[in-house]
């Protein structure tokens, strides 16, 4: 063993992205770590980085928080974090979408676009465990934890942009002296919102502009003024470009003031490799109908219809002959009324049918304006060709390519990224014999298309039937922001947090086998081994045993 090897004396965890089931992962690991001791103290006061992702955000950034006071007790924030999100408290989504629809809440925040993501943000900052801004990670004195990161991702140059208190704020291309003046004034609710704002089920944050209430600062007024800040920065979810916040972690470890120090990386998990087969359309084809009839059928609805013109003269002549006296030699109060409503309907059925008929001119005719600006003259007869195909082929056509393309927007280039990086993090050589890797899903017993997992044989006893199911059902945990009713009816939110807790309990053990294979131990590691070897059978007879 190397001098300046010391396992378990500086550790970094990094909380991958994942909705409630990376939270709730990672609350039970949070409380393992608190509850097995090393060297005489808690493990988890070995902390001293945080890298984390979108729902891991969630616990990342409360965690962190709580970490910073002097007398923070672990205990009392596990109760308040629980409480404030178990099912039948957690009102995250109700009071979002409430606030979304509050007139007050926006003329109340004017610098804040009105969108469902700034929603969320004004909700998480209004929580006492995400009050308060980013001021409270500069330079911290009270606690083992001095690095922080919560990662989102830019929508100008792609890049992860990280919100950490140590090494540069944002990225390369956008930090600069502007930026370094502002980053303590950030509201921690919309560091959670940036870092959870996943694509398609919301809008991208503005950076500066949604970030900051004072838009006539001077510190705000020269951020904006740069040419890559005038229309904003485009902020989202950290899982775009590093779902598991590796690339954070790594660069921490190379920092000045942690060069050599940090010696164990710990990645929690609950990203999966499993992807849904893309199954494409078998909608049969119908009756030939063209694209080109197709458009003509919808457009022959718009414009002026006889059957308008005979309604309004129905009416008309209805009023007109009881006017007359026609009918009995007298005039009939009732048919004036019913002539009235005809004549009204006519006239109305006619007035939006003169509108709809100059629309539709105006409209066909800038299509079709458009149609030639923007297809080349070489490509014009092909693409006049789809005038004829089949509407059944068109719509299965698009189909196809609109669900294999989220297909690989969601699942493929996100699967790739995370190998990307596991592969970056396990090839870094002064990282060697320095990670534990622990996924949600690798005691749930279930094999794999690519390998079966295989516990470690000498960690005694196996798994237990009893156990694998508790990480099954936290395994199999949507991603998603609230609790619907299979989640309350199975314990979801408990099972994830037992989860993390057994899961990190046999990957310490797991990794301190693999150590001594490599003649490196301490009498400390060989006492911890024993708490952790008794905690181990404790699980596989209750995998809640912690919670009693």
């Amino acid at each position: 063993m190397t001098e300046d090897f010391i396992p378990f004396n500086s550790i970094g965890l990094c909380f991958s992205g994942g909705g409630y089931r990376a939270t709730f992962y990672s609350l039970g690991v949070v409380s393992y770590l608190h509850r097995i001791q090393y060297m005489n103290e808690s493990l988890l006061t070995k902390v001293e980085a945080i890298s984390t992702v979108s729902g891991g955000t969630l616990l990342g950034v409360a965690y962190a928080k709580a970490a910073q006071s002097e007398d923070f007790d672990f205990p009392k924030f596990y109760k308040e974090f629980y409480e404030a999100f178990e099912p039948d408290n957690d009102v995250l989504l109700e009071t979002a979408i409430s606030k979304l629809e509050d007139d007050v809440v926006w003329k109340a925040h004017p610098h804040k676009k009105r969108s469902l993501i700034n929603a969320f943000a004004l909700t998480y900052a209004s929580m006492p465990l995400f009050e308060g801004d980013f001021k409270i990670f500069d330079n911290p004195e009270h606690t083992n934890l001095k690095h922080v990161c919560f990662n989102a991702t830019d929508f100008s140059f792609g890049l992860a942009f990280r919100f950490q208190n140590t090494g540069r704020f944002g990225n390369k291309p956008l930090n600069n002296t502007q930026i370094n003046q502002l980053k303590y004034h950030i509201p921690l609710g919309d560091i959670i919102a940036s870092s959870s704002c996943f694509p398609l089920g919301f809008e991208p944050l503005v950076f500066p502009d949604d970030y900051f209430k004072d838009h006539k600062s001077p510190s705000y007024r020269a951020l904006k003024s740069l040419d890559r800040f005038i229309d904003g920065v485009g902020i989202m979810d950290g899982g775009i470009a590093d779902n598991q916040g590796i690339g954070s972690m790594i660069n921490i470890s190379r920092q000045s003031k942690m060069k050599g120090r940090l010696n164990l990386i710990i990645v929690n998990d609950v990203g999966s490799f499993k992807m849904d087969p893309w199954k494409p359309d078998t909608t049969g084809l119908q009756p030939k109908k063209t694209l080109k009839n197709a458009v003509l059928s919808f457009l022959s609805h718009f414009g002026v219809k006889p059957l308008y013109w005979i309604i309004l003269l129905t009416g008309v002549l209805l009023l007109v002959l009881n006017s007359m006296g026609i009918i009995k030699n007298q005039v009939w109060p009732a048919l004036y009324i019913v002539g009235s409503i005809i004549t009204g309907i006519g006239l109305t059925l006619l007035i939006f049918g003169l509108i709809a008929s100059v629309v539709k001119t105006f409209g066909v005719g800038w299509l079709r304006s458009l149609f030639k600006k923007n297809v080349p003259e070489v490509l014009l007869d092909d693409v006049l060709t789809f005038q004829k195909l089949d509407i059944g082929l068109i719509k299965r056509m698009l189909t196809d390519r609109i669900t294999s393309g989220i297909k690989m927007i969601n699942d493929i280039f996100l699967k790739q990224i995370r190998r990307l990086n596991y592969d970056l993090l396990y090839q870094t050589k002064e990282l060697q014999n320095k990670i534990i890797t622990s996924r949600v899903y690798e005691l749930n017993g279930q094999s794999t298309p690519y390998h079966d997992f295989k516990v470690n044989e000498a960690i005694k006893p196996a798994p237990s039937t009893l156990l694998k199911n508790v990480g099954l059902t936290a395994s199999e945990t949507p991603t998603t922001l609230w609790w619907d009713q299979t989640d309350r009816s199975v314990d979801r939110m408990d099972t994830l947090i037992a989860c993390g807790q057994f899961t990190t309990c046999y990957n310490l053990m797991d990794y301190i086998l693999k150590l001594k294979k490599e003649n490196i131990t301490t009498d400390e590691i060989e006492a911890m081994y024993e708490l952790l070897e008794t905690d181990w059978k404790a699980f596989n007879k209750d995998p809640f045993m912690m919670f009693h």
